[in-house]
């Protein structure tokens, strides 16, 4: 029993996770730590495999100026790979029949929006910085913000997600997802 209250993570300040590892402890940035998960899924399924969707019940009208639907049908077979299913895009008009799986309905406008305005300030060369751009605007648009709670459930899923990334220590803009402290570093603290 001790052994496993000694595993267990906390969430401070609605922003950080704690966790005890065998040199000290842990300490994870939740939005940076989700972001790269989300990234990495969101790259992996538009240049390996197209992601499964959830198809809504009735369709999504999203209303766009002319450049800005031009822009989403340059983007559409990409945006398709992370799990956008689009019915018609026309004039002025974005019909979406399914999205993402780990994207709710309310976030699409927001997530759409945010992914035009990024692209467009940095207009990509090439098709993997297009793809890289893309997974990064979905990623920070979704990813669970500072201030949320988390159950122990979601921060030990965080955590785990995170370590099965293939680069855990950075976010998806080069930021880091989380320190560590060691004991020693705990005891100079102290050592007044």
């Amino acid at each position: 029993e001790i052994e496993q209250a000694s595993n267990k993570m906390y969430q401070i300040h609605k922003k950080y996770i704690v966790s005890s590892i065998k040199s000290g402890m842990l300490v994870i940035n939740q939005s940076r730590a989700h972001q790269r998960i989300l990234y990495e899924q969101f790259l992996t399924n538009i240049t390996v495999n197209k992601a499964s969707s959830q198809q809504l019940l009735f369709p999504l009208e999203l209303y766009f100026s002319n450049d800005e639907v031009q822009f989403v049908l340059e983007l559409k077979p990409s945006l398709e790979n992370t799990g956008f299913v689009f019915d018609s895009i026309e004039n002025d008009k974005v019909l979406i029949s399914g999205i993402p799986v780990n994207v709710q309905e309310s976030e699409i406008p927001i997530v759409l929006e945010e992914l035009i305005n990024a692209l467009q300030e940095e207009i990509p060369e090439s098709s993997f910085s297009l793809n890289d751009g893309i997974a990064k605007s979905m990623a920070k648009s979704i990813a669970v913000k500072n201030g949320v709670y988390l159950t122990e459930k979601e921060q030990e899923n965080l955590v785990n997600g995170l370590f099965a990334c293939k680069d855990a220590s950075v976010s998806p803009f080069n930021k880091p997802t989380f320190i560590t402290l060691s004991v020693e570093d705990l005891d100079k603290k102290f050592a007044l």
